[in-house]
């Protein structure tokens, strides 16, 4: 009798956990593919033994199933760059066997068939066959179907664990024999009742996730080394960034990375309907932070999300408009995320780009961005002189730039932007190695947020707030190869006019840090006229309700019509 309530109990413990690891995959809370792989080895091993608990000596088939899943765990946990089609292709086989198994079990159970290791189904024909088949359909689409959008093997092995932890329950609630003598019917509803949480827990987390974006085919293309940069590859016209005043044309284009490789790139070219110059002269926008993986291009996403929505403003002014994604976002490739270098030559190369457009005539070029565009923006103007001459740029706006990458790590090393920063570094930098600067739970936390379009997500959040993830850095940035890396990537200065906002209430970029770097300019003997507003924070002034607008939308104007750029160095502030 203890024997039998042990057994009970453990089938108890193994459907609740089931189910609970079931409807975490299903709320697909995770987007890094590292942490990805590791919850579907968690759910294989959280289905392995929830097939071995319903094993017997007289019919051992779950137990090797259950082998099997645990085997399929260990290859995803061993294989440190396991593919999609790898994973898809491992969980699709598993769930097409256990639907097998449960038809084949169910068949015995009215039939005289080999019963091949495995007993009659103990809840009878119907329910076996709805299980089966369901779970067999679900790893026929698993195995044919990679997707890394939206990774059905991981809704899949969800949906599989919900139903046999609901299919362990309801066998403790309504067993086989005993009081009530429960009926196929009660059994199959409980069943597809588990199968409807299911599937409201998927379209929950679609919702909780706001539909993870990911870039059409366009932004794919292939392209050899040294292919010349600024090229021009494709073009097409951008529906959803129409507006009344012009049209929108959405452009790949190629560029150099960090390394001097040829890359894809893509931005979006906005240009007003009538005109009566000969040249239109460009504003080129650089967008702030919108994260460090393809989807989260303002070209994929929205230009809104990258701060620019004064389009209609600069076309009525008479300007073209572009606003590049910089590389690795958009098209495939590692991230740039204040690699100077790949950020500036992105710009230049997107103007020469567009300019190939046919009965595109561009002029001169201004650059305006926000925090990290900003940072792209004064890049692009110190390396156009040498790397792209024919970009003639008459000015330089910029508004809360990252003038030191380093100030954005002084904090908690968990931040959108520290992970940003940190993951951007060691794709371009070899010798800037992740796990140096940051323990196990905090690479977690800094690895999901890296590969979201902004914050860590609600599940990390919450495992942050219950786990209590270290604030502290495992090793200071402020040294080695971090640290060197970092003012590296240091912007100096320009011979272009320049254009400096900053809102004194601003907590991610501090007007401390600002001011230190305007003085340095000012000694340096630059051109800057240098702007505060009191009481402004980290807003894009790209904005139609930004109070810097009207000011940047005037000295813009200025820097087109070629009047002498004023300067505030040396005036009391």
């Amino acid at each position: 009798m203890a024997r039998r309530g042990k057994r009970t109990l453990v089938r108890a413990a193994m459907g609740l956990t089931s189910m609970l690891v079931g409807a975490m995959l299903t709320l697909r809370p995770l987007s890094a593919p590292s942490l990805l792989v590791v919850s579907i080895a968690i759910g294989l091993a959280v289905a392995a033994f929830a097939e071995i608990v319903q094993g017997t000596r007289a019919a051992p088939a779950r137990w090797l199933l259950g082998g099997m899943y645990l085997f399929g765990a260990m290859i995803l946990l061993i294989w440190p760059e396991v593919p999609v089609m790898a994973i898809g292709a491992v969980v699709g086989l598993l769930l097409v066997a256990t639907g097998a198994l449960e038809v084949w079990s169910g068949l015995l159970s009215r039939t005289r068939l080999p019963a091949m290791l495995v007993g009659a189904a103990a809840g009878g024909l119907t329910v076996a066959l709805v299980t089966g088949v369901v779970t067999g359909l679900l790893g026929v689409l698993t195995a044919l179907w990679a997707d890394v959008v939206l990774l059905p093997m991981t809704i899949t092995l969800g949906f599989r664990l919900i139903l046999v932890g609901a299919g362990l329950l309801i066998d403790l609630w309504y067993p086989p024999t005993g009081l009530g003598a429960p009926t196929e019917r009660q059994r199959l509803s409980w069943r597809l009742i588990g199968l409807g949480l299911a599937t409201a827990l998927l379209f929950a987390g679609i919702a909780a996730d706001h539909q993870r974006p990911y870039p059409s085919e366009f932004y794919y293309r292939d392209i050899p080394a040294d292919t010349p940069a600024g090229s021009l590859l494709r073009a097409d016209a951008y529906a959803e960034g129409m507006v009344p005043a012009g049209m929108a044309i959405r452009v790949l284009y190629a560029t150099y990375d960090a390394t001097g490789t040829a890359v894809a790139a893509s931005a979006v070219v906005y240009v007003p309907y009538s005109t009566t110059a000969a040249q239109l002269p460009v504003v080129v926008w650089a967008h702030s932070e919108t994260g460090s993986t393809q989807g989260c291009a303002p070209s994929v996403i929205g230009e809104a999300a990258g701060g620019l929505s004064v389009v209609p403003q600069l076309l009525a002014a008479g300007y073209a408009v572009i606003a590049p994604d910089y590389p690795g976002l958009g098209t495939a490739g590692v991230p740039s995320y204040l690699v100077g270098v790949a950020e500036g030559r992105s710009l230049l190369d997107a103007v020469r780009a567009a300019a190939q457009i046919p009965g595109l005539r561009l002029g001169s070029v201004a650059l305006w961005g926000h925090s990290q565009g900003a940072h792209a923006a004064l890049w692009a103007a110190q390396l156009a002189a040498d790397y792209a001459p024919a970009v003639k740029i008459a000015g330089v706006a910029v508004d809360g730039p990252v003038v030191d990458p380093a100030v954005l790590l002084a904090g908690s090393p968990t931040s959108d932007q520290a992970s940003q920063l940190l993951y951007s570094y060691a794709a371009n930098y070899p010798e800037v190695v992740v796990s140096d600067y940051l323990d196990p739970g905090q690479r977690a936390v800094a690895t999901e947020t890296a590969h979201r379009c902004g914050g860590a997500g609600w599940a990390m959040q919450n495992w942050v707030s219950v786990a209590g993830v270290s604030q502290k850095w495992l090793t200071s940035p402020a040294a080695g190869p971090l640290a060197a890396r970092l003012a590296q990537n240091t912007p100096t200065t320009t011979s272009a006019p320049l254009l400096v906002t900053q809102g004194d209430a601003d907590q991610v970029i501090g007007s401390q840090s600002t001011d230190a770097w305007v003085a340095h300019l000012c000694r340096a003997g630059q051109l800057v006229d240098y702007r505060t507003f009191p009481g402004l924070g980290h807003q894009s002034p790209a904005r139609a309700d930004s109070p810097q607008l009207p000011a940047i939308q005037a000295w813009l104007a200025d820097r087109f019509v070629g009047r002498t750029a004023q300067t505030t160095c040396g005036q009391p502030r």
